[in-house]
């Protein structure tokens, strides 16, 4: 983490700041709100992502629990990773993820349009072993993935264990699709989802050897 006086880096649960002395948040980190992103369509509870739109290869539908579509998120293949962009049905953007796949320890970077508002980062915590969680634009920790993410079946979940988000196939009978269920209003459905599709995108890597492990 991040000392929030001087920004120096400090090891996770330091007490004071090596650097210049302040003191720090010790334990378990609180979750710190992430605030709607402006014209966003996604102000709901319960959305269904599906992978693939027809005739539209790299995009996916977001849709409510009745199967009506939201919004849009296409993806791009740009020189550093690719890119997601955030479409309302008009065509307006209101959001966008850069993944970093080729940094050491690979990235998303998550923006609405007033600029950054979160960060998806790959932990690495033990020898063969590392978690991807959820940062605010001021690198504190507020969200990490427990489950299968490979099934489609995983929990977000704050840095004290709460609940954030449920991820799951039960309300879904189409093959490239699933639910994505808010649970903590805290974090907005834009950022929820943008996660989601960032670990969706990763799964992909994973099985042509990207490594990830999850609890």
């Amino acid at each position: 983490m991040k000392c929030s006086k001087c920004g120096n880096s400090i090891p996770d649960n330091s007490l004071f700041c090596p650097k210049c002395g302040a003191k720090t948040d010790s334990g378990v980190q609180q979750s710190v709100p992430v605030g709607p992103a402006i014209n966003s369509p996604l102000t709901g509870k319960e959305y269904v992502i599906e992978q693939k739109i027809a005739a539209m290869r790299e995009t996916f539908g977001v849709k409510d629990r009745n199967g009506n579509l939201l919004a849009y998120v296409k993806k791009k293949l740009v020189r550093w990773g690719p890119q997601f962009d955030f479409e309302t049905l008009g065509g307006a953007k209101f959001g966008e993820m850069r993944g970093k796949v080729l940094a050491v320890r690979p990235t998303f970077e998550i923006y609405d349009d007033q600029g950054l508002v979160a960060v998806v980062k790959k932990k690495v915590l033990k020898l063969l072993r590392s978690e991807w969680w959820l940062e605010n634009a001021n690198g504190t920790e507020i969200a990490r993935i427990k489950g299968n993410i490979t099934a489609h079946e995983f929990s977000i979940q704050s840095p004290s264990g709460a609940p954030v988000a449920l991820i799951h196939k039960k309300w879904v009978s189409i093959r490239d699709a699933y639910g994505v269920e808010i649970q903590n209003e805290e974090i907005d459905p834009f950022v929820v989802i943008a996660y989601v599709i960032a670990m969706d995108n990763t799964q992909f890597k994973a099985e042509k050897g990207f490594a990830i492990c999850f609890n």
